[in-house]
């Protein structure tokens, strides 16, 4: 498994074991300000949406703006399925599904293993 951290809490994930080949792109704030101009990113992140084509899923672990950026999220693929967790307010799936992309819910405190064929 390996893990890059691209910017602020963005990482990306690599699992290239032989039962799971998966790449998971983790809370996506790769370009611009968030929190109206009050936050940026420093040093800037060179940011090539087609460098993550190949990304299997991405994950969103909550609806903070340096966690989930509009303007990151808008330049990637949205056949992309986005991982969030089951929360009972459906504020962060409702901007995620109104940015074109699926969201699959996750529940909490049970454990599973993320294959490209599994959800």
């Amino acid at each position: 498994m390996k893990v890059t951290q691209l910017n602020s809490a963005s990482i990306l994930i690599e699992d290239d074991s032989e039962d799971s080949k998966v790449k998971i792109l983790c809370d996506p704030w790769l370009e611009g300000e968030e929190y109206i101009g009050s936050w940026a990113i420093y040093p800037p992140y060179d940011f090539k949406p087609e460098n993550f084509s190949d990304v299997d899923f991405i994950y969103v672990s909550h609806i903070h703006s340096d966690h989930v950026s509009t303007k990151t999220l808008s330049k990637l693929n949205k056949n992309i399925p986005i991982l969030i967790h089951n929360f009972p307010e459906k504020f962060l799936k409702n901007k995620i599904e109104k940015l074109g992309f699926k969201t699959i819910e996750l529940e909490h405190g049970i454990r599973i293993k993320i294959k490209k064929t599994c959800i």
